[in-house]
C-alpha cells in the first residue's frame, strides 16, 4: 500500500476554543512513503529499527483540553442551607434512651422463619371448602337428589257395629178395614196443564258399505309366434275398431329405430272385463281382410306380420299349416281375388291394380313362391308356401326377408 505517514512532535501551545481543533505551533513534519522505508530498512535495518523506536507516533502522552468552567448563576428556586438546623437528625423521645456508639457491640438480626401456615392461608382454605361444598351439595339437590317416595297413609278401616238382631214377628190380628170417607168434589182451577216434551228421535247415520274393490284381471300369456322375426310389437286396444288398431300400430312403429327389420304385431284388447290378445282371425277381421272358408281352414295359427326399410312399412300374414299341396292349390284359385280381398294390408302405400292379373311363378329354398308387381317392385304381391308355412307378403323386398327367417333347408 503506498500512504504517507506524518509524524508530529510537539504540544499545541495554544487552545482554542471548546470544541475546535487545538492550534499547533511551529513543528518540523517528516514525510516519507512505504517505498523508502522498506528500501531503509533493507539498507540498514539496524538504525532504521531505533529510528522507528525513537520517533514512535503517540509515545508521548497529550492530556487532554480542559473545558471552560461555566459562571454560576444564582438559582433562585434553590433553598439556601447554609444557617439551617440540623431538620433530619434523630431526636430522642420522652423516656427514651438513645444508644450510643461504642455502648453497644453490633449486632445483626435475622428475622425468624414464620410458620408455613398462617392466619391468612387458613382462612382461605376454610372459605375454598365451604364454596367447595356448597357446589357439591346444590349438585347433589338438583340434579342427583331423587324426589321423596309419597308416603301413603293407609287409614285403617272401621268394622261397622254390629246390628241389633230383629226382635221376633209377633203376628198380629188385622183389624177391620175403617170406611171410606166421602171425597170432596174436585174444585175447578185455571192453571195450565203441564204439557210433557216428546222424546226427540234419534236417527242412527246410515252404514256406508265401501264399494267391492275392482277385481284384477290378469295379463294373459303372449301367443306362440309363427315365425321368430327381430321385433314383436304388442298392439293394446280398447275395442275391436281398425281405427284405434291403426292408429296404435303407427305408434309402435316409431319406436323401431333399426333400418331394417322384420315386426311381428300382436293385437291384445284390453277392457274393464278381460284382457286377451286376438287370433289371427280376429286380426284379420279387424283389419277387414277377406280369406276363403276352406283356405282358413288349414291353418292352425296366423298372425299379422310387417317389414320396415328406411321409413316405411309393408304388411302381411304369416300362418303355421301341415298340408302344403291343399294350400298351395286353394291359393291358386283365390289368386283372382286375392287383391281385393286383401286390399287393406297396403296402408301406407296404395297400389295400382294391374289391368290383367297375372302371376309370376318362381322358388326360393324349400317355398313355392307365386308374385305380381304393381307396378313396382317396393309395391307388390307375393306369396309362398313351404311344408310349415303359408306366407302373404306386400312388397319383393319384405317376402325375402321373411322367407329368410321362416326358411328350413332340406325339406
Amino acid at each position: 500500500m503506498n500512504q504517507d505517514n506524518k509524524i508530529g512532535q510537539g504540544a499545541p501551545s495554544t487552545s482554542g476554543a471548546p470544541g475546535e481543533l487545538p492550534v499547533v505551533g511551529e513543528k518540523k513534519f517528516f514525510t516519507h512513503t512505504m517505498q523508502e522505508d522498506v528500501m531503509r530498512a533493507k539498507m540498514d535495518p539496524a538504525s532504521f529499527a531505533k529510528e522507528i523506536a525513537a520517533k514512535k507516533p503517540f509515545s508521548e502522552y497529550i492530556p487532554p483540553v480542559s473545558a471552560p468552567k461555566e459562571p454560576e448563576i444564582a438559582d433562585r428556586f434553590r433553598e439556601p442551607i447554609e444557617g439551617l438546623p440540623d431538620r433530619d437528625q434523630p431526636f430522642p423521645l420522652p423516656d427514651t434512651k438513645t444508644e450510643r456508639e461504642g455502648d453497644q457491640p453490633f449486632q445483626i438480626r435475622i428475622p425468624q422463619k414464620r410458620g408455613a401456615t398462617s392466619a391468612t392461608t387458613i382462612m382461605l382454605a376454610v372459605v375454598l371448602l365451604v364454596l367447595v361444598a356448597g357446589g357439591g351439595a346444590a349438585y347433589w339437590w338438583f340434579f342427583m337428589r331423587t324426589p321423596a317416595a309419597e308416603v301413603i297413609v293407609q287409614i285403617p278401616e272401621q268394622k261397622a257395629a254390629p246390628q241389633p238382631q230383629p226382635a221376633p214377628v209377633i203376628p198380629v190380628q188385622p183389624e177391620p178395614e175403617p170406611e171410606p170417607e166421602p171425597q170432596p168434589e174436585p174444585i175447578a182451577t185455571t192453571t195450565e196443564p203441564i204439557v210433557m216434551p216428546e222424546p226427540v228421535a234419534t236417527t242412527t247415520p246410515p252404514v256406508v258399505t265401501p264399494p267391492p274393490a275392482p277385481i284384477q284381471t290378469p295379463e294373459p300369456a303372449l301367443p306362440e309366434a309363427v315365425i321368430t322375426l327381430d321385433r314383436t310389437a304388442i298392439i293394446e286396444v280398447a275395442k275391436l275398431d281398425k281405427a284405434l288398431l291403426l292408429e296404435a300400430m303407427a305408434a309402435e312403429n316409431i319406436k323401431i329405430t333399426e333400418g331394417k327389420a322384420t315386426i311381428r304385431y300382436a293385437v291384445k284388447l284390453v277392457t274393464g272385463s278381460e284382457k286377451r290378445f286376438l287370433t289371427g282371425n280376429e286380426t284379420a277381421q279387424l283389419l277387414e281382410l277377406s280369406v276363403p272358408a276352406d283356405l282358413s281352414k288349414l291353418m292352425n295359427a296366423s298372425e299379422l306380420i310387417g317389414y320396415k326399410s328406411g321409413a316405411s312399412f309393408r304388411y302381411g300374414f304369416a300362418s303355421a299349416i301341415q298340408d302344403k299341396t291343399n294350400v298351395k292349390n286353394a291359393a291358386i284359385a283365390w289368386e283372382r281375388a286375392m287383391l281385393d280381398d286383401l286390399a287393406a294390408l297396403y296402408i301406407e302405400k296404395a297400389y295400382q291394380k294391374p289391368a290383367t292379373i297375372a302371376f309370376s311363378t318362381n322358388t326360393y329354398f324349400d317355398f313355392y313362391k307365386r308374385f305380381i308387381n304393381m307396378p313396382q317392385p317396393d309395391v307388390s304381391f307375393d306369396w309362398a308356401v313351404s311344408p310349415r308355412y303359408f306366407v302373404i307378403a306386400t312388397s319383393k323386398e319384405m317376402i325375402y326377408a321373411v322367407l329368410d327367417k321362416a326358411r328350413q333347408p332340406g325339406k
